[in-house]
């Protein structure tokens, strides 16, 4: 290719010497590889040749009539070719040049230098003649090379370059922040230097690869530091050529992977820690993707569900779950995906789990989430509620037994009182049932007053037969059974029972029972034994004052907005401060013939209710025993709901 100075030079002699033979000035226009413009003194293109319309991506039709400074790439360049183009203008058929970029149709850049010369066209016509030359390669080399030089020195990897024979030739600063050596030690020493004795032969296997012209790519290994440290390597190494295409050395790029080694080598530690943590765990473990397929099953998990590992691994965790559960598990995920809302995420619940024979389990399930790889995964820590549960089901059975036990001591105690309820109604109905026959037995039978006595027979046996059925029930092992009660009519049943033995000990029984009490949830024999084993302390506690002080009063009282309180308060012999400290305790006892597990019976009762129970002294004299019980919920809404609509009405 011609320089685009002498091109420029030789045309504008041809159209001179031509004197505007326009054919043959287009002849040496048109089919010169150069690009050539023809602009007017405003910079509008007259003419462009094939060539450099489409160099340029245009074609010359389109080119034409635009201005010539619409092909500048950058904004800020136009105004100084606006200015090389008006030297060029003010001494025409003077050569002036400059290099500037210019943008493609496809919006991308070339590197051009322009040669621009002024002259008269035809009718005297100002004109100005551009021949451009791509200088795009070597400009980019140029750059590319200061570049390459520039990446060299700032990379933190280590660059080094070789010999065949091993010796370094260069050695850039990331080499020695990571080895320790400075450029001017190493370069002209032995590659060994650095390389541990036991992998020397490693080189020479590298040195072989390299001559055939193999490039060896991440290979890892180790190096040694200035200060004597081990570094762990990734290499990769590009054999260098000649110009004849000889290997005549090597490049090697050398990246520290000391952190990742290390890294990986805690994450197998942890994996290891991990695996014997969850293969000699007691619980099952078990570790599910967002999806719900199973990733991890421990051999607890094998002997909990009776599956292997690999049966269960890839498929979805809800094959572990009975009915309802199974059937609503991918709701409960997909539900999870898209609200985030946790449930039982990062705590735990009870649930049933599904052996591989058909049978079922109560566990505990624990769930927690991590993130992996931007997804969520889930481990679940199982354990097997069976032993607790039927330990459960035994210390229930031994508490109720216990709490029978001590009904039936209470009932002992007792006997002289329930004697004379049943012996009261039993003698009326003897002296009824004579009475009757006497009214019978006359010349004229009187039969209203016969009917009089026969109808205080029925009554009389009724009240007997009522006696005799709170004694059964107080006394029966029915199981404990949950209803909805007024606590009224449990104190006033119990009164009944013991009327006669508060008679016989002269002691003013009251009652105070308010009407607004709420429905209460519970078994009534419990709570009715609660109640007599407080009435019967307190009748003890008062057998040792004045008959004219034995007071007793028996109250309840709506507790809060939805709750029961009862009290018993007598007029004893009171609490000392160690009593109340140790009232409620086992075994403990201020009788002399008490077995000190009524109290504590009573206290297990009310809790087991939802309730508390507590002692105070009575002032002056005296003690004050109190239980609360929850108002039962469904009646609590219902008067909510009731209060709700007068309010709105």
């Amino acid at each position: 290719m011609k320089r685009a100075s002498t091109d420029a030079e030789d045309c504008s002699r041809a159209a001179q010497e031509l004197h505007g033979s326009e054919r043959q000035w287009r002849e040496v226009f048109e089919h010169n590889p150069v690009m050539y413009f023809m602009v007017d003194a405003s910079g509008i293109v007259l003419s462009v040749n094939a060539f450099g319309a489409s160099q340029l991506g245009y074609a010359a039709s389109e080119l034409v009539g635009q201005s010539v400074l619409n092909l500048v790439f950058e904004e800020d360049d136009k105004e100084f070719v606006r200015r090389k183009m008006s030297l060029c203008l003010e001494t025409p058929g003077r050569s002036n040049s400059w290099e500037v970029r210019k943008r493609r149709k496809d919006g991308t850049m070339l590197w051009i230098r322009e040669n621009a010369r002024a002259m008269w066209w035809s009718r005297n016509q100002l004109i100005m003649l551009i021949a451009c030359e791509d200088i795009s390669e070597r400009y980019w080399g140029a750059l590319e090379s200061a570049q390459l030089a520039a990446l060299v020195s700032s990379s933190d990897d280590a660059i080094v370059s070789k010999t065949l024979d091993g010796t370094i030739t260069s050695w850039n600063a990331g080499a020695t922040n990571i080895l320790g050596y400075q450029a001017d030690e190493m370069i002209g020493q032995p590659i060994t230097r650095i390389i541990p004795p036991e992998l020397h032969q490693e080189e020479k296997q590298i040195l072989v690869r390299l001559q055939r012209g193999e490039r060896i790519q991440h290979y890892e290994t180790i190096r040694l530091a200035k200060d004597g440290r081990r570094v762990d390597i990734s290499l990769t190494v590009s054999p260098l050529f000649n110009q004849s295409g000889k290997v005549v050395g090597a490049s090697k790029v050398a990246r520290d992977i000391t952190e990742r080694k290390l890294a990986e080598q805690a994450l197998r530690e942890t994996t290891a820690r991990l695996r014997t943590l969850t293969e000699t765990a007691v619980d099952g473990v078990i570790l599910i993707d967002a999806r719900g397929v199973v990733l991890m099953f421990n051999p607890a998990c094998e002997k909990l569900f009776g599956y292997s590992a690999d049966t269960v691994i890839g498929e979805n965790v809800k094959m572990l779950m009975p009915q309802p559960y199974r059937h609503e598990h991918d709701r409960y995920i997909t539900n999870y995906r898209d609200t985030r809302d946790p449930k039982i995420i990062g705590s735990g619940r009870e649930v049933i789990g599904l052996r591989k024979d058909g049978s079922t389990f109560p566990m505990d399930l624990s769930v927690g989430e991590a993130r992996q790889d931007g997804e969520s995964i889930f481990v679940g820590i199982i354990r097997d509620l069976t032993s607790r549960k039927r330990t459960e089901a035994e210390l229930e059975q031994a508490r109720a037994e216990l709490v029978r036990v001590a009904r039936v001591t209470t009932l002992g105690e007792l006997t002289a009182a329930i004697a004379h309820e049943v012996n009261q109604p039993l003698t009326g109905l003897v002296s009824s049932g004579n009475a009757c026959l006497r009214w019978l037995a006359g010349d004229v039978p009187n039969l209203k007053a016969a009917r009089e006595s026969v109808e205080r027979m029925i009554s009389a046996g009724s009240r007997a037969g009522e006696v005799i059925r709170r004694i059964r029930a107080l006394v029966g092992k029915a199981p404990p059974l949950r209803d909805r009660l007024n606590i009224n009519d449990a104190i006033t049943e119990v009164i009944a029972l013991i009327r006669g033995e508060v008679q016989r000990n002269r002691i003013s029984l009251r009652t105070k029972l308010s009407t607004d009490v709420p429905l209460v949830l519970g078994d009534r024999i419990q709570l009715q034994q609660v109640i007599l084993n407080l009435i019967l302390n307190a009748m003890e506690a008062m057998s040792d004052v004045s008959p004219q002080l034995g007071e007793l009063l028996v109250s309840s009282t709506k507790d809060g907005p939805n709750g029961a309180l009862v009290s018993v308060q007598d007029s004893g012999t009171g609490l000392d401060g160690t009593a109340l400290d140790q009232l409620f305790e086992a075994f403990y006892t201020t009788k002399a013939h008490g077995m000190g597990i009524g109290l504590a019976v009573s206290r297990t009762i009310i809790q087991a209710h939802g309730g508390r129970l507590w002692a105070a002294p009575n002032v002056p004299r005296g003690a004050i025993f109190q239980f609360t019980l929850p108002a039962d919920c469904e009646e609590v809404s219902g008067m909510e709901r009731k209060q709700s609509a007068r309010a709105m009405a």
